[in-house]
């Protein structure tokens, strides 16, 4: 008998169905007192590298990107002038938020194993990726996609200072807008983009249409046993619409069927499938929130937190709360 099935089973049948619109509330951000912030810097100094070390030991994935995070601040720092000091300065202390430690970790080993990439699209995720992977790689060009002006200058002010904008275009278009011939790239990457669309499947058709024959196409979404639409009380991208409860549509939590009707309809089946998420439900969302009001939360333990509270899971009905799916596709 199968006990791990039938429980599997069972907590499908038993759970809730789809919700299709869950609202979430702006959290008050407390803005941080003069003795706060000196306070939190000097500790930065002594728990940024003590907390690393620690989760270094405990095997939190995505510790590697705390090394590239030095190098590309000092870069940052030193050629991009007085613009980009602080943000040196917040990547050096504060790198990685959250399950990002595992999606460029699970991204990043991916794309190493794919070898030589002539042509390579990243749509829209954290800049601190695509960046890193283009100025590391062989990668002959490589396209960086980003709907939002502000955040696509910022990406380019950092290639700049790192000193590759020679291989890099940027673009400032959805991807169902970009203009390229099909089959152009032999590498995509959109790390936790497309649940943000509320309807992502002409986006992800357009990414299928650019992928080359035999290229490889690597997405992160949010994940749930039970999924969920999320609507905020304010825009925080400035791309969307409100709709007529003056609401926000900010992302997706897919379970297995929203997955399988809104994304692998569009993409075909995966050809490698990784669950990542919390232990205990309820904390990735808790700690959300204290996060976003601010310091003193203690962001130098981000990436020991995540080791301590995260982990792999068989499948997304698995899951006991919220988590990431790492996905993998192959054209053809």
């Amino acid at each position: 008998m199968n006990t791990n099935r039938e429980a599997s089973t069972w907590k499908r049948e038993q759970a809730p169905r789809y919700v299709p619109r869950r609202l979430i509330r702006r959290v008050e951000f407390r803005p941080p007192t003069p003795f706060t912030m000196a306070t939190h810097a000097l500790a930065s100094v002594v728990m940024v590298p003590a907390y690393a070390a620690a989760a270094t030991a405990i095997g939190t994935p995505g510790m590697r990107f705390h090394r590239e995070a030095l190098s590309v601040s000092l870069r940052l720092a030193m050629n991009g002038g007085s613009k980009l000091i602080r943000q040196a300065g917040r990547l050096a202390l504060y790198p990685l938020d959250s399950t990002r430690y595992f999606e460029f970790d699970w991204v990043w080993s991916a794309l190493m194993r794919l070898g030589h990439v002539r042509a390579y699209l990243d749509v829209s995720s954290p800049r601190f990726f695509p960046v890193s992977y283009a100025r590391r790689s062989d990668v002959e060009r490589a396209v960086l996609l980003n709907p939002d002006a502000t955040d696509l200058a910022t990406t380019e002010e950092w290639v700049a200072a790192l000193s590759f904008s020679a291989k890099c275009r940027f673009r400032r278009q959805r991807v169902e807008d970009l203009d390229a011939r099909d089959g152009l790239f032999d590498a995509i990457t959109s790390i936790s983009v497309f649940e943000h669309i509320v309807d992502e499947r002409p986006a992800l058709a357009a990414l299928r249409r650019l992928l080359a024959p035999g290229g490889t196409a690597l997405l992160t979404l949010p994940c749930a046993a039970t999924g969920y639409d999320q609507y905020r009380d304010y825009d925080e991208y400035g791309l969307a619409a409100p709709d007529s409860e003056g609401r926000y549509f900010f992302q997706r939590f897919y379970d297995t069927a929203s997955l399988r009707q809104r994304v692998l309809s569009v993409m075909g089946e995966p050809s490698r499938v990784v669950v990542y998420g919390e232990r205990e439900p309820g904390f990735f969302g808790r700690n959300a929130e204290a996060k976003m009001r601010g310091l003193p939360y203690p962001f130098w333990r981000e990436g020991y937190m995540m080791g301590r509270n995260f982990q792999i899971y068989p499948s997304i009905d698995d899951l006991p709360g919220e988590g990431v799916v790492a996905l993998e596709f192959i054209n053809g």
